[in-house]
């Protein structure tokens, strides 16, 4: 097996590669001035397992393309599997067709995958678990879905949130809560969230809960913007909670989240590293080489 960390997870790629005892295979890369992007393998791969990863935050686009590149030259050169391991997936939050005429963004970003040569995607806490198994009926590569919601929890017993309420920002996502409480204790719910069908825009509602006196923690896939987390922190500690933070898994913190968080009066804001921020606390190394140790 050789681990190819690609532009966009160099380091994460490396930390997979210590935790798995081989060496890591940093591609060669840089951008013409045009913009286009530039890959060269720096190993032979034929007739090796080939394992790529390579994160698509922004700007998605160019590491989407950098990820496809990746991959047909890994066929080309003969690799016998290609695994791409792609800790946050662009446009996964695109995966149905909301509103008349729109493109169903995820479905070509993994079919594009297959159709450049990879075998097998693993991605961690995808935004829609069954869109996953929708698009797998459609495709021929296999997709592996890994949650790093008990790693979050795990870390936060270290901050004093052991019993915690683990809450997700819908119902949709209880499983995010679900997975947390089993680490923290304390219970688990959600918040009411719908999409306005004239809009598309997401409008949430924090109900009422038994949470005075008590920590919360409000677990999500993904802050962006941070507006619904900002909202679900407020409507916490209105209704008493003393000590309320937000984590998730994939922060891309957008431009004005980190203050609407922090306005809102959260006590800590904790991520992994599949996307690279000042609230990385948590690496997803361990549960990527972990998995990989079994293929």
């Amino acid at each position: 097996m050789i681990i190819i960390p690609g532009p966009a997870s160099r380091e994460l790629g490396e930390k997979i590669a210590v935790e798995l005892g081989v060496e890591a295979h940093p591609v060669e890369h840089r951008i013409f001035p045009d913009g286009e992007s530039y890959i060269r393998f720096t190993t032979p791969v034929e007739g090796k397992t080939v394992v790529i990863v390579q994160t698509t935050t922004p700007k998605q686009d160019v590491k989407l393309i950098q990820l496809y590149l990746m991959v047909g030259t890994a066929k080309d050169l003969g690799a016998e599997k290609v695994i791409c391991v792609v800790p946050y997936l662009a446009y996964s939050r695109q995966d149905t067709r909301f509103l008349d005429g729109e493109a169903i963004s995820l479905n070509l970003v993994i079919k594009l995958l297959e159709k450049a040569g990879a075998d097998e995607l693993v991605v961690i806490d995808v935004h829609n678990r069954e869109s996953l198994d929708k698009i797998q009926k459609l495709v021929n590569i296999r997709m592996v879905n890994l949650s790093a919601i008990p790693l979050l929890a795990e870390y936060l017993i270290e901050y004093g949130y052991d019993g915690a309420y683990s809450l997700s920002p819908d119902k949709g996502a209880i499983h995010l809560a679900e997975a947390a409480a089993s680490v923290l204790g304390g219970g688990f719910g959600f918040f009411e969230k719908k999409r306005n069908r004239r809009t598309g825009e997401i409008e949430m509602t924090v109900k009422d809960m038994d949470i005075k006196g008590k920590n919360a923690v409000v677990f999500d896939d993904i802050i962006s913007s941070g507006g619904t987390m900002a909202k679900a922190i407020e409507g916490l500690k209105e209704q008493g909670a003393v000590k309320v933070a937000a984590a998730c898994t994939h922060g891309l913190f957008t431009k004005g989240a980190n203050r609407r968080i922090q306005e809102a009066d959260v006590d800590l804001i904790i991520a992994t590293d599949t996307v690279e921020t000042s609230f990385s606390c948590v690496s997803v190394a361990p549960l990527i080489a972990g998995y990989l140790k079994k293929t």
